[in-house]
């Protein structure tokens, strides 16, 4: 898993809250004020203000508030008028939208997000297409904590509840609830992609099947590592870890200091020539920067 590491995280929070507003402020009034029903309890307020900052609080919750929710008021979280939204408004397709101006949708916020990867499994791309002139999308929001009805509607269109993931992800997860968020902080360190093989071997005389990556999870994701059978899914990756780990072991930094000084180019040109672009440049864009980083610290 990969931290959810916007750096237009708050423009990407407050477009998301004003659509959201939008809706909710064109609702009848008798809707309307159901769901402020609904979220005074949570909030632990009373009487709600007639401006909309209760509703500011609830759909831009953060994710140490969702799982205090989740965990302790779990029952106050089933009400179905934000599930409606996501089905019917912003996941409905390309031409259905949730505020009034027809400019926000689960197509506007994955293109503002800008990542092509899964940030559960950084395993498969994600994407927004255009075919024959229309928008279809391989990428799926999830919902960390599911929408069920017997589960979390309320949260359906919570911020931080909508990852962005791919089908494989969403399908295999279902309605399980996940114990690491995207989006939380330290989130990478939870697991250390790296083979058991022994300090010092010899790449060379490893079989690809001994150079299987293990995720080496920790805190709430092993129970991720578990439900989405993660480890299991980068098998494929055998023959890359080994190379990876092979021409790190043929060039070390010693190495590629010494061709540098002999004119073979920089060791940035002659480091990206072996490995690729560095993972400052490419995480969210390219597939399994995390396993390369923990495996060769690039």
């Amino acid at each position: 898993m990969v931290a959810l590491d916007f750096p237009n995280i708050e423009e990407l929070k407050l477009t998301h809250y004003e659509a959201i507003e939008d809706y909710v402020s064109h609702m009848p009034e008798t809707e309307r004020n159901a769901i402020r029903r609904h979220i005074a309890p949570l909030l632990k307020i009373d009487n709600l203000s007639s401006d909309y900052e209760w509703l500011r609080e609830f759909i831009l919750a953060d994710v140490k508030t969702l799982r205090e929710w989740t965990t302790n008021q779990a029952e106050k979280l089933r009400f179905g008028e934000f599930k409606k939204l996501y089905l019917t408004m912003f996941s409905n397709g390309p031409t259905k939208y949730v505020d009034t101006k027809k400019t926000y949708n689960a197509y506007t916020l994955y293109k503002a997000m800008n990542i092509r990867v899964c940030p559960y499994c950084e395993h498969e791309y994600i994407d927004a297409l255009n075919i024959e002139g229309k928008e279809r999308r391989t990428m799926e929001f999830d919902h960390f904590y599911p929408k069920d009805d017997t589960k979390y509607p309320g949260l359906a269109m919570c911020f931080y509840n909508l990852i962005p993931s791919c089908s494989s992800c969403n399908k295999i997860k279902r309605i399980v609830s996940l114990d690491a968020n995207p989006y939380e902080e330290g989130i990478e360190d939870l697991t250390y992609l790296y083979p058991d093989i022994e300090i010092g071997v010899n790449i060379e005389t490893l079989s690809e099947e001994e150079c299987a990556v293990k995720f080496h999870p920790k805190g709430g994701m092993i129970q991720n590592e578990k439900a989405l059978g993660l480890e299991q899914r980068y098998t494929s990756q055998n023959h890359i870890v080994k190379d990876l780990l092979k021409k790190k072991q043929q060039f070390p930094d010693e190495k590629l200091e010494k061709m540098e000084k002999a004119g073979f180019g920089t060791k940035e040109q002659l480091t990206r020539a072996l490995f690729g672009a560095p993972r400052a440049e490419i995480k969210g864009k390219e597939l399994h920067t995390k396993m390369k980083h923990d495996l060769i610290g690039y």
